[in-house]
């Protein structure tokens, strides 16, 4: 072999027998699908404004990472199907559906933010203040129950004052009446008597020219 050949199938062995390095970092691509903001709106129903309360709030008190729920800014911005899963639970009320979704998500790469929940301490924290809500509606009704009963006893009150107000009117009405009626009664009692004395005078006075 000449020295040129053997140079060469070395360099060539030398090449093959480099070893491989597997790649440990790589990641498939995401098949999640990802919404614009006009897409989102309308699968939501939402205005712009309730989308951005939404996804602040999924941010702030459920701890999701806002990189999860959203991607790009301005007319760029893209929503992702967690964004409206999770959107569609916490509009509908379905809060337990809503916090095992949470669990299930990424969790944020970056820390809570000073004063922020985490999922570990909202739930106590939300039980508490639903506690507090109801204790405080409790009483609230019972306070608005008391109100209502002491405003009825006052209507009943008041009702029956009227009611004894429009009694006495009646009779002082009919009194009124029979008053009048007597007087009328009288006033033709008297005439009769009258007219009776009339005629007893008239009576005499013929009695007498006969006697003369």
């Amino acid at each position: 072999m000449e020295p040129d050949d053997q140079a060469e199938s070395l360099a060539i062995i030398d090449i093959e027998a480099e070893p491989f390095e597997p790649i440990d970092n790589f990641e498939p691509e995401s098949t999640e699908k990802w919404y614009s903001a006009v897409q989102i709106q309308g699968l939501l129903k939402l205005s712009k404004a309730g989308l951005q309360q939404s996804i602040s709030k999924l941010v702030s008190i459920y701890g999701l990472d806002r990189e999860t729920l959203r991607r790009g800014a301005a007319r760029a911005t893209q929503y992702s199907e967690l964004a409206l899963k999770a959107c569609k639970l916490l509009n509908a009320g379905k809060l337990s559906e809503l916090r095992k979704l949470v669990e299930a998500a990424p969790t944020a790469t970056s820390s809570a933010p000073s004063g922020a929940l985490t999922i570990s301490e909202y739930t106590p924290a939300l039980d508490r203040r639903f506690a507090e809500l109801n204790q405080n509606a409790t009483s609230t009704s019972a306070s608005l129950n008391q109100n209502v009963m002491q405003l009825l006893a006052q209507i009943a009150t008041e009702n029956q004052a009227a009611g004894q107000r429009d009694a006495d009117l009646d009779n002082a009405e009919i009194n009124a009446a029979q008053n009048r009626g007597a007087a009328r009664a009288l006033a033709v009692f008297q005439a009769e008597q009258k007219a009776q004395a009339e005629v007893l005078a008239q009576l005499r006075a013929m009695k007498l020219g006969a006697e003369s």
